[in-house]
């Protein structure tokens, strides 16, 4: 009540109301630059990748971490509106995505560490292409 009491003009209102939307957004840019901020912990150090009951499993000594490696896209394939992306890491690492068909595959990506030399991309080609008939 003593605003409106002590400005009866409206360029005292206005600079008032000025006043209160600056801070706003002072406020308002302060939070969106904090919430933005990149996380510091990186996903394999912290576990937030994995999940917490996961991370709590490798907490408590019952199972170990997984070790994690880039794999890079081998090839991509469509068959009958489905695609297939195979992505190929070290020692043999495979890991193969299916989707529909037109659908983004990335260049790289993280995946579970898991050699095996009985597998190979043509591999999962022919697999991906039996299963579709």
């Amino acid at each position: 009540m003593m605003m409106l009491v002590s400005c009866i003009s409206h360029s005292c209102w206005n600079s008032r109301v000025a006043s209160l939307i600056r801070a706003a957004a002072v406020g308002a840019l302060a939070y969106g630059i904090t919430a933005a901020s990149p996380v510091v912990a990186s996903e394999n150090a912290s576990g937030i990748g994995l999940g917490f009951a996961e991370m709590q499993k490798v907490w408590q000594g019952l199972t170990e971490k997984p070790r994690m490696t880039t794999c890079r896209l081998a090839t991509r394939q469509t068959y009958k509106k489905k695609q297939i992306c195979v992505y190929t890491g070290a020692n043999k690492t495979f890991v193969a995505i299916y989707n529909g068909a037109g659908a983004f595959c990335n260049n790289e990506l993280r995946c579970r560490y898991d050699p095996d030399r009985s597998k190979s991309v043509s591999g999962y080609v022919r697999a991906f292409r039996a299963a579709q008939k």
